[in-house]
């Protein structure tokens, strides 16, 4: 048999036709693999979960109770050192202060991005 008796064995019409070519794409499917969160008890993996926390808050994807709780937590211990400094009348609480304004600038970005959701949705309808 010669190399052309092989193929058209295999495609015996060299006429295909057109209007029954079909080429199929499937769709994109999600992985099956979850995404591995590292255990809180490594230090690393510690890290990765506050951020992960912490992207979530910013990001306005959390339930009012929980951005509500947040201010009341992080703004009243801020509140507290802000108090503190004015009663002491110096400057060896401003450290803490801005360590805990960190909270309450992520807090700030949740609730604007919160309340922007709110508007995008409202706007749909």
């Amino acid at each position: 048999m010669s190399e052309n008796d092989e193929l058209k064995q295999f495609l015996p019409d060299d006429k295909l036709d057109t209007h029954r070519i079909v080429v199929e794409v499937p769709a994109e499917q999600k992985s099956p693999y979850q995404e591995r969160i590292p255990s809180g008890y490594e230090p690393m993996g510690e890290i990765y979960l506050r951020g992960r926390a912490f992207r979530g808050l910013a990001g306005g994807r959390i339930p009012w109770w929980v951005l509500i709780s947040g201010w009341i937590f992080f703004g009243g211990l801020a509140l507290l050192i802000v108090i503190s400094a004015i009663a002491s009348a110096s400057f060896s609480a401003l450290p803490a202060l801005i360590i805990v304004a960190i909270p309450l600038i992520i807090l700030w970005r949740g609730t604007t991005a919160k309340f922007s959701i709110k508007k995008h949705k409202s706007r749909r309808r």
